[in-house]
């Protein structure tokens, strides 16, 4: 357990199985948000790829979870950023439609086969052997490989899952024989390191809110920020974290340290 009054300035959000599951908010939900809004500075965050950020800040507030587009982070928005930052372009790139317009309107360039110099994953309903082939020909000639994310699944409804953006991840990573170079996602710290980093926030005064020990956690910890964990079926004991049972026992704990 850990204090929370004069220590924590910035909470990080996560969204797909926290704050809603697919088009239904999680109960508590604005309770939350109305009260941290109130006494921290407060930003979403995503793994999934498949929406520009634009989408997401639209999704939030259509579920009366009001933000602005500017408290929005997804992992197909990070993939941007550091693309950018790196200098890689002329991408091949896996994903939907949501995915390549965040991409093509931070201005990078995709083409559509194996003469890209560069492979950027995120999730792809539309997923098939020949994508396969075409990324294990690009990585074969030397591009790098940059992926969203390795989530092996993610929750769509109530106990209900789909497989994620590490599929397709690993099913190119075997065939080429090649890890991703770079993954932009959680548990990588990329995402909290530019909200840390633009707002001036230390490390220790960020508390990430997740229903994932894998992804939202492992995050926090590597950054050495705090995290809740909301999942009452796990147990886990570390001083920089808590399990709670749901988002109205997340306020409650919140309120009491």
């Amino acid at each position: 357990m850990f204090n929370i009054a004069g220590s924590i300035k910035l909470f990080a959000l996560d969204l797909d199985g926290t704050l809603y599951r697919g088009q239904k908010k999680v109960a508590g939900a604005i309770t939350l948000i109305d009260y941290l809004r109130d006494n921290f500075q407060v930003f979403f965050f995503t793994n999934n790829s498949t929406k520009t950020a634009g989408e997401i800040h639209e999704k939030l507030n259509s579920l009366g979870i009001e933000c602005r587009l500017s408290e929005v982070y997804t992992s197909a928005a990070a993939a941007a950023m550091y693309l950018n930052e790196s200098g890689l372009n002329n991408l091949y790139v896996i994903g939907s439609d949501g995915f390549r317009s965040e991409l093509e309107g931070r201005g990078l360039h995709i083409v559509d086969n194996d003469s890209a110099d560069n492979l950027v994953v995120g999730f792809d309903a539309d997923f098939n052997y020949t994508k396969i082939a075409t990324a294990f020909s690009i990585l074969l000639k030397g591009g790098k490989f940059i992926a969203c994310n390795e989530d092996g699944s993610y929750p769509v409804g109530e106990s209900r899952y789909m497989p994620g953006c590490g599929a397709m991840v690993g099913a190119i990573a075997a065939s080429a024989a090649k890890k991703p170079d770079f993954i932009v996602g959680k548990p990588n710290t990329y995402i909290l390191s530019k909200i840390a980093g633009k707002h001036r926030i230390k490390h220790d005064e960020i508390l990430v809110v997740g229903d994932s020990y894998e992804s939202d956690v492992m995050m926090a910890l590597n950054f050495k920020s705090k995290a809740i964990l909301i999942n009452p079926q796990k147990s886990v004991i570390n001083k920089n974290m808590v399990v709670l049972e749901d988002l109205h026992k997340t306020l409650l704990y919140i309120k009491e340290h």
